[in-house]
């Protein structure tokens, strides 16, 4: 009998360590580092003058942060309704391309460093399944709308001739996209308050709101996104362009709205 209570109390101890209650109230905030997916990265053309159309696809890394407010639903606590707020910085650090240089016999064709730096603030909204949120280790998968809104620019280390002037960069032109993020991960409780979260997330960009902005709604020193079918100024036609980016994070877990620890009976 003495043994059976030490092995009972023994149970009880470790489950009230292990097992927590849920939180109300959970905050992430979260760095991490990705790519960019689909039409957002492009190589840079070996051979013929760069397009200032395609200035805003040349990327290649992703750093990104931001937060995630999630309020817990129901009495068990696996849906949470999901409100984030993401920054996220595409760049390319640095590459080479041809450019017009000199406006001598309709133009002189040179080689200029560029640095592409395309910035897409984040407001999501959405849901979140929490597998086991009453225990230490807590996996979730979720989906969100995203506003996107971007910004960036565009520099050079020459002096390239464009739109009648000579410049050495551009802004990029602000503009505004909805689209989805799928997001699964881990969290893990380590005590009452706080914790630690690892995760990733498959960004859809722009599936909703692609443009193409003509001439007079673009500034003379900006870049527009143009992500819809277009016919640029040369004449040819640019194709409608998927953006997508997948990154991993970490980050830490604030809980609110939850006891120390419960007992399972």
């Amino acid at each position: 009998m003495k043994k059976l209570s030490i092995l009972f109390f023994i149970f009880i101890l470790t489950t009230a360590v292990s097992v927590f209650a849920q939180p109300k109230v959970t905050l992430n905030l979260i760095g991490g580092y990705g790519v960019p997916l689909g039409d957002f990265k492009v190589d840079v053309p070996t051979t013929g003058k760069i397009d200032s159309d395609d200035l805003p696809y040349y990327t290649k890394q992703l750093i990104t942060f931001g937060a995630d407010g999630k309020l817990a639903i129901g009495k068990k606590g696996n849906f949470r309704v999901v409100l984030g707020l993401n920054y996220n910085m595409f760049s390319n650090n640095s590459a080479t391309g041809t450019f017009k240089l000199d406006t001598i016999n309709g133009g002189v064709l040179g080689e200029s460093g560029f640095k592409s730096k395309v910035n897409i603030l984040s407001i999501n909204l959405g849901g979140e399944w929490a597998f086991s949120p009453n225990k230490k280790i807590n996996p979730f998968v979720g989906v969100r709308f995203a506003a996107n809104f971007f910004s960036g620019k565009f520099e050079f280390d020459k002096q390239i001739y464009s739109r009648d002037a000579f410049r050495s960069g551009f802004d990029m032109k602000s503009e505004t996209r909805i689209g989805f993020i799928f997001d699964a991960g881990i969290d893990f409780k380590l005590s009452k308050q706080v914790g630690a979260i690892v995760g990733v997330n498959y960004h859809m960009i722009n599936p909703l709101g692609k443009g193409a902005d003509d001439e007079s709604e673009v500034g003379r020193d900006e870049i527009d996104l143009g992500d819809k079918e277009h016919v640029r100024d040369n004449g040819t036609t640019s194709p409608n362009k998927s953006l997508s980016s997948i990154n991993g994070y970490v980050g830490v877990s604030f809980y609110f709205g939850t006891p120390k620890t419960v007992k399972k009976k």
